[in-house]
């Protein structure tokens, strides 16, 4: 784990009281964290919420994909189950 100290005033201080008095995050560590995340996810440096979601369906999905190529299993019609 790395530690950085920071020195911010104006506009981003105001923002970091207000997101800790709303209690949106617990911490200022928090805060910017996940700020820097999101500039990451924004960069394309880190994959984004949707592509994770879409690589563990797919991941789920693999075995009985699998299944039907191998004809091991058939799909069915929703109006016949």
């Amino acid at each position: 784990m790395k530690s950085t100290m920071l020195q911010y005033e104006g506009s981003v201080e105001e923002a970091v009281d207000r997101l800790l008095q709303l209690g949106v995050f617990k911490s200022k560590a928090d805060i910017f964290r996940v700020g820097a995340m999101e500039l990451a996810a924004k960069y394309g440096l880190v994959k984004s919420e949707e592509e994770v979601i879409e690589e563990m369906m797919y991941k789920d999905a693999e075995p009985a994909l699998r299944k039907l190529k191998a004809g091991k299993a058939r799909l069915h019609r929703i109006e016949q189950v």
